[in-house]
């Protein structure tokens, strides 16, 4: 016997579930037809792609999507997560003024995914916005002046002659070869770990089992952005209450724990010993300008409460494993797929160690082709997909009008690899990067642009020169036998990272041609 529909419901049932569906049609027809009233041109939303959103991040397209809509819509075009609509703007003079000029109009970056962290984290300074931001931001700035970075520059270098024993000891049990990322990742958490907080933590001796700090870090960027939750967040914006009420961390939550733990240790041995912690660090600076909650609310513009102290330690901590772990491995990469540059980077080193006899700050600034190298590879490799800026208020930029409420994409990975900008924007040429003041800091910036750019930005730049001029100066690196030949394809998970862990070959210098 043949089963009909009214087998299975009522027709009332059915006529129910047709007109839900035409509503929810009519309610997605209503949202997605934003731009078509602005007169601007958006890449068309899908129900099943949940907008534009599972285009934009999809493993075959992330790091092409931009520079493709800019082709098919030009400089200024719209998206949709979900039924959010964003702005993507490709035009570097609009940039500027959004950045830089009309700052106070766009001072954060986004308003939804800000407190999905846990409350710590939530008080760092990429989640913060408005007075609390500026009040952080004022209070951790002197960590990172000149006179600071040369005090740091004895641990960077204690930190890569550990790298150099471990390349070693490559050397001698495996004929140098290395896994680069699993290499320069523990450096540069070692770097972060003793010139941030003064706390060794020793995850370079491979002879030993892998300290917490690197498993932990590693469970942190182990996932993905594209959770079930995060997406059902991304639809309904108002669920982030409740993520914020119960105090949940949506990302690496294990991992995160332990570096809660850790800072709050930290913090509480300097205040139990505060006569024990004479070098001045980040952590150090900051329990120095710690203020209660009182204060805050009473309105002191320096100062930090315990909870942001732990937060944006906790931050340091991680950006420093992940972006600048990252930087040195492709650049090292690099240099290995370009020996010819390689050379000369090294002679440079060598030139500059005959003269200043010690890695220093005044000699590694001097490294010119080496600074070339760092700058082509955060280009090349760029470490941010995309940056963002929220609207406060409706502004008109060069004839665009830009309503309020409306978040802005800035496509820094496209920028950075549109041929409009760049003569064969995928192939490393590290002489474009000889003059910086030609560089257009809105097509470049791999450290964000404005007040609200990175604020370790000196620190990481330090810490990858001062690291590579100490490794290059002991040892050539070469493509191993399983090493992809470039350009590197990346993924975009948590963070952007190559899609494969590669190795690379250390050959002590003394055994070839110097």
């Amino acid at each position: 016997m043949m089963i009909t529909p009214l087998d299975i419901l009522s027709i009332e049932s059915w006529l129910l579930i047709a007109s839900i569906a035409l509503l929810i049609r009519y309610y997605l027809n209503r949202k997605w037809s934003y731009f078509e009233k602005l007169n601007i041109p958006y890449d068309p939303p899908s129900f099943f792609k949940l907008g534009s959103l599972l285009t934009a991040f999809s493993k075959d397209k992330a790091f092409e999507y931009d520079n493709d809509c800019k082709k098919k819509y030009g400089n200024i075009w719209g998206v949709f997560v979900g039924v959010s609509p964003s702005l993507t703007i490709h035009d570097p003079d609009i940039l500027r003024q959004i950045f830089i000029k009309e700052f106070q109009t766009f001072p954060d970056r986004q308003k939804n995914l800000l407190k999905i962290s846990g409350k710590e984290l939530n008080n760092g300074l990429t989640a913060v916005q408005g007075n609390q931001w500026k009040r952080i931001r004022t209070t951790m700035t002197p960590t990172f002046s000149t006179s600071k970075l040369k005090q740091m520059c004895g641990i960077i270098e204690w930190c890569a002659g550990n790298t150099v024993d471990a390349l070693n000891r490559k050397v001698e049990s495996n004929n140098g070869v290395f896994n680069s990322k699993e290499i320069f990742s523990r450096l540069s958490l070692d770097i972060v770990c003793s010139a941030a907080f003064s706390t060794k933590i020793h995850s370079q001796d491979d002879r030993v089992e892998e300290p917490e700090a690197a498993k932990n870090a590693k469970k942190l960027f182990s996932g993905t952005i594209f959770s079930p939750l995060i997406i059902l967040l991304l639809i309904f914006p108002s669920l982030e209450k409740i993520i914020v009420k119960f105090n949940l961390a949506l990302f690496g939550s294990g991992g995160l724990e332990y570096f809660k733990k850790l800072t709050h240790h930290l913090i509480k041995q300097r205040e139990e010993n505060p006569h024990e912690h004479t070098r001045v660090d980040l952590m150090q600076l900051m329990l120095d300008a710690k203020v209660s909650e009182e204060k805050i609310k009473e309105g002191a513009e320096k100062g930090m409460t315990n909870i942001e102290i732990v937060g944006n330690s906790i931050l340091m901590i991680l950006a420093g494993y992940e972006n600048t772990g990252n930087t040195m491995s492709w650049t090292a990469y690099n240099l290995a797929q370009h020996p010819e540059i390689q050379v000369k980077v090294q002679e440079e080193i060598d030139e500059m160690m005959k003269v200043q006899g010690k890695f220093d700050y005044e000699g590694v600034t001097r490294l010119k082709l080496l600074d070339m190298c760092i700058n082509e590879t955060l280009r090349l490799y760029m470490p941010i997909l995309k940056n963002a800026r929220f609207c406060e208020k409706e502004i008109t930029i060069n004839g665009l009008t830009i309503p309020k409420g409306i978040q802005i994409n800035v496509p820094t990975f496209g920028l950075a690899h549109d041929p409009e900008y760049w003569d064969e924007p995928y192939e490393f040429k590290p002489e474009r990067m000889r003059d910086m003041s030609q560089i257009d800091p809105m097509v470049y910036q791999p450290f964000g642009a404005g007040p609200r750019n990175c604020i370790g930005m000196r620190f990481a730049l330090m810490e990858i020169k001062m690291s590579l001029a100490k490794l290059l100066h002991k040892f050539t690196f070469k493509p191993a036998e399983n090493t992809p030949a470039p350009p590197l394809k990346l993924k975009f998970g948590i963070s952007v990272r190559s899609e494969v862990d590669f190795n690379l070959i250390a050959i002590p210098r003394d055994s070839v041609a110097t």
